[in-house]
């Protein structure tokens, strides 16, 4: 597993993207200021590492804080929150959201479903965690960054149900450390972060928005727009929130490298530098 992800890593440098629009933004924050990021679970070694070095990149002083939950840091009390990846989320917690069609799909494919501790310790955390920042208008400044599990624990608190398995239901192989070709509408924030419409991405997953659910009634869905998508289409790769500083990806920056990492941090950083200013 570690040599197939140096290679990947290795690969990810070499398709290096062009500065993005977004490299030129600045946020200066006040003398004196740190900013605090938390992270849902453990930040893990790699995120700790890309958050890190997009601050000094920006010359922001930072404090990092690795599961929030157990640390007691109230959401209020953050400049910025990550949702990094990690377990499959319990089905219950969407299920019982959707159509009975859907539903009964979901309930079908419950053996494919890998229940763990960590997903236990982190889904009704995360779930509640969410429902208050939505509800919260105080909080409608402060950024999240979602990866894998974390936009799909995203697309889970907007009551969108998830594919199970992307190989039973998509006839896609699970993506255990690939790195995919990503498309971005152009124009979107995604687009604006990495510099281009097309890029890779590393993939660790076997699960993802349910894109058939959200195309039936995206109606419901104006305030958030996946704009990127992977497998021509298939598999949703990022979400976008209109109303709030949301972004989501199922791929993982940490571990993608270039600007790609980078300025995805960046972004997140930026955007807790203006939250922590009072910037409209």
């Amino acid at each position: 597993m570690k040599t197939t992800l140096m290679i990947i890593l290795l690969m990810s440098i070499s398709g290096q993207v062009s500065a993005s629009n977004l490299s030129a933004a600045s946020c200066k924050l006040p003398a004196d200021t740190t900013l605090k990021i938390g992270c849902t679970y453990n930040c893990g070694r790699f995120v700790r590492w890309g958050v890190r070095k997009a601050a000094r990149k920006l010359g922001y002083p930072l404090q990092l804080i690795s599961n929030t939950q157990q640390s007691k840091d109230k959401l209020t009390d953050l400049d910025g929150l990550i949702l990094p990846g990690g377990a499959d989320i319990d089905p219950k917690f969407y299920k019982n959201k959707v159509p009975t069609k859907y539903k009964n799909e979901i309930e079908k494919l419950d053996s494919y479903v890998v229940y763990t501790d960590e997903g236990k310790e982190r889904d009704q955390y995360e779930y509640e965690t969410l429902q208050s920042y939505f509800k919260n208008k105080s909080l409608k400044k402060t950024p999240i960054l979602g990866i894998c599990r974390g936009m799909q624990m995203l697309t889970v608190s907007q009551h969108i149900p998830l594919y199970v398995d992307i190989k039973q239901q998509l006839n896609i192989k699970k993506r255990n450390y690939t790195l995919d070709k990503i498309s971005v509408e152009p124009n979107s924030l995604a687009h604006k972060i990495v510099g281009k419409t097309r890029y890779r991405g590393v993939e660790i997953h076997h699960q993802g928005l349910n894109l058939d659910y959200y195309k039936e009634y995206k109606n419901r869905f104006g305030h958030l727009k996946v704009t990127g998508t992977s497998h021509s289409g298939k598999i949703a790769e990022v979400l976008e929130f209109k109303n709030r500083p949301v972004f989501g990806v199922q791929y993982h920056p940490e571990f993608t490298f270039g600007r790609v990492r980078l300025n995805t941090f960046k972004w997140l950083l930026r955007k807790a530098c203006e939250k922590k200013r009072g910037d409209k």
